[in-house]
């Protein structure tokens, strides 16, 4: 029996990425990194191989576990690779992210060495402030990577750093950089991909960004959102639910403490219920006492310090007994909750989920 698990319906994320195309009409660039958000990369993207256009990963190790589990689609690591990783891209068509010399040079030695192309995507920096060519730069670096004849620059593409924020002003003068580098560029390139849109762009940039054609879409193929209000721009199915199980229940009387740190005191006699799951299991400490799970659809409050591989939470008055399911995560706006209220992100609360323990069962595979 299960201690702490992951129900994924595939079913629901295929339907996702399908409305997604439909409101975009746009290519589907599905970025499956960190095991797709700790969900399963190779099970998903078997999943949406045939509805998807291109894979988007952060290193050449995931993109090197994706051919090896039979995806044939092209695979973009969207992330900065070593020089020494060049030659087992090119070998398994795997898309390099260009933004330095270093690679380049690499790659003019890796092509030539074993005749074959390498097909490479320039990265510009518009103001995220992590990788890619300064703006002023990339013109000439372009027309360098142009004129050799093993490379392809089949796109180019930049990151948005608050596409999910309301006021949209830096986004707005990011695309704006990114539009002066293409018209800078000109025709000397014939880009076939050229892309700033993430999840959050699609639905709060949509006609900003209506000069671009790929879109690289990962939390959302959940219907996970990066801030609720983005919800009603295109609702989606949430294609995830967590679980875990009772595993020990009893009664304490009034002024018992409760778990590390003794931060829970009793106010009454409390039945209490421990959990199977922990933050080892990716349930953030910072829920304690401040969080609810539900038991038969109905909230229970965490209390005390969640532990790394125990929980506790107040049954009194309910008919808790071990073995029975609660509900960690599953209904609308979850995962967006206890981001908030732990303060970070939707995608760091399902990264978390992600551990080893916690179980992934998929339906409808």
């Amino acid at each position: 029996m299960k201690r702490a698990w992951v129900e994924i319906d595939l079913n629901k994320i295929y339907e996702n990425v399908k409305k997604i195309k439909k409101y975009t009409g746009k290519e589907f660039l599905a970025a499956v990194k960190a095991n797709c958000y700790g969900m399963g990369m190779v099970e998903i993207s078997k999943k949406i191989e045939s509805i998807v256009d291109y894979f988007g990963v952060a290193t050449i190790g995931e993109a090197i576990e994706l051919r090896e589990a039979g995806i044939k689609k092209k695979i973009l690591v969207m992330g900065p690779i070593l020089p020494e990783d060049v030659g087992e891209a090119v070998r398994n068509d795997i898309t390099i992210t260009l933004c330095n010399r270093e690679v380049l040079m690499e790659i003019k030695k890796v092509t030539e060495k074993i005749g074959k192309k390498a097909t490479v995507h320039i990265k510009v920096d518009t103001g995220m402030g992590r990788i890619g060519l300064k703006v002023e730069e990339a013109k000439d670096f372009v027309e360098e990577v142009v004129k050799e004849k093993s490379i392809y620059i089949e796109g180019i593409f930049s990151h948005l750093a608050t596409a999910e924020w309301k006021d949209k002003e830096y986004s707005l003068w990011q695309i704006n950089r990114f539009k002066k580098v293409l018209d800078e560029i000109g025709s000397k390139v014939k880009f076939k991909y050229r892309h700033i849109e993430n999840t959050p762009a699609i639905l709060n940039l949509k006609e900003e960004c209506r000069d671009f054609n790929l879109t690289r879409i990962g939390l959302l193929i959940f219907g996970v959102y990066t801030e609720k209000y983005l919800y009603n721009r295109l609702p989606l199915n949430f294609a995830l639910k967590g679980f875990t199980r009772i595993l020990f229940v009893k009664e304490v009387p009034k002024g018992t403490y409760l778990s590390y740190g003794i931060s829970f005191c009793t106010k009454r006699k409390t039945k209490i219920a421990t959990l199977g799951i922990g933050y080892g299991d990716g349930l953030r400490r910072q829920l304690s006492n401040r969080y609810f799970l539900r038991l038969n659809g109905k909230n229970v409050k965490i209390i005390g310090n969640i532990c790394m591989d125990q929980t506790l939470i107040d049954v009194t008055g309910k008919d808790a007994k071990i073995g029975q399911k609660i509900m960690v995560f599953g209904e609308r706006f979850d995962i967006e909750n206890m981001a908030e209220k732990v303060g970070t992100v939707p995608q760091e609360i399902l990264c978390g989920f992600g551990s080893k323990r916690m179980e992934k069962v998929y339906k409808n595979g």
